[in-house]
């Protein structure tokens, strides 16, 4: 029970009175302990709709694929780079292969023209008729080369606008995989999304268990206490039930609060004279009388 220290005689008896109603006669139905309630802290799960999921799957996978349709651009690039430098080197290679046409054409006329000279037949007709041979011949074979030069030309060109094309069709290419992706991939997030639901649900269920088994606790334990007060108010209260309630802890604070505020001779005078304390104080009384004794420097 909750009071002031008395200042007075007065007061300590008000008090004392107080006391002894509130614990030794008053028979107030129980009050149930007031504990706090258990209050966990629930995990808290968003369901994604299978659209939203969808939308977080094209996330995590779009740096890949784009990675990806970069990788296969930049592939088909350096092929085209190589197609040009090979284009490029065409003129280069098939003029050498003309240059030499032309020298074996240049080293046969000589030829024949020393053997000729050696027979003096340099101005016949047989010379003009086996120079105009070796003309024809390697006019023949330059044509050859020329077709030739046209031909592979013709094939890499070809061939470089393959890639060209590869390279403008690389977007939509990759598209029908990276969609094959996404919907394998959402798969995927939804199952992972039901696995948490589930593991969320179940511990918060088991919140709820121990929040319920805690209820249950104080349930069972004001019934004890229910049921205690129901046999400690059946009849009068023993000294160790009034021990237990605080009855005597609260009765010497009061009497102590008071005397406390004389000195010490006085206070041991007067309480020494005030035996209807023993009213309140039970054997209590000469412990307290003793004490203001020692105090006083009499006992």
């Amino acid at each position: 029970m909750q009071f002031n220290n008395p200042t007075t005689k007065d007061e300590m008896y008000v008090i004392l009175n107080d006391l002894f109603y509130y614990y030794r006669i008053k028979r107030n139905g129980y009050e149930e302990v007031s504990l706090k309630e258990l209050e966990l802290k629930r995990l808290e799960f968003i369901n994604l709709s299978q659209e939203e999921l969808r939308e977080k799957a094209k996330s995590l996978l779009s740096a890949e694929h784009f990675r990806k349709v970069q990788d296969y651009k930049e592939s088909v690039e350096e092929q085209m780079i190589a197609l040009n430098s090979k284009i490029n080197s065409l003129d280069g290679e098939y003029e050498k292969l003309i240059e030499k046409v032309e020298k074996l054409y240049l080293d046969s006329q000589e030829k024949l023209k020393n053997i000729l000279e050696k027979n003096s037949l340099i101005y016949s007709s047989a010379y003009f008729d086996k120079t105009a041979v070796l003309e024809s011949e390697k006019n023949a074979q330059i044509a050859i080369l020329n077709s030739q030069k046209e031909e592979k030309a013709g094939e890499l060109t070809a061939s470089l606008a393959v890639l060209s094309q590869k390279k403008i069709d690389a977007d939509t290419r990759f598209d029908e995989e990276f969609a094959k992706e996404i919907d394998a991939k959402t798969i995927e997030l939804l199952d992972e999304q039901e696995k948490i639901a589930r593991e969320v649900f179940k511990y918060n269920n088991g919140l709820d268990e121990k929040e319920q088994r805690y209820a249950n606790t104080i349930t069972q334990t004001n019934a004890n206490l229910n049921l205690k007060f129901m046999e400690i108010s059946m009849g009068e209260f023993t000294k160790d039930q009034l021990v237990e309630m605080g009855y005597y802890d609260d009765v010497i604070a009061c009497v102590c609060g008071y005397y406390d505020t004389l000195a010490p001779t006085p206070a041991y005078q007067d309480i020494a004279n005030e035996s209807k304390l023993a009213i309140y104080l039970d054997d209590y009384y000469m412990n307290i009388v003793y004490m203001y004794g020692v105090k006083a420097g009499i006992k």
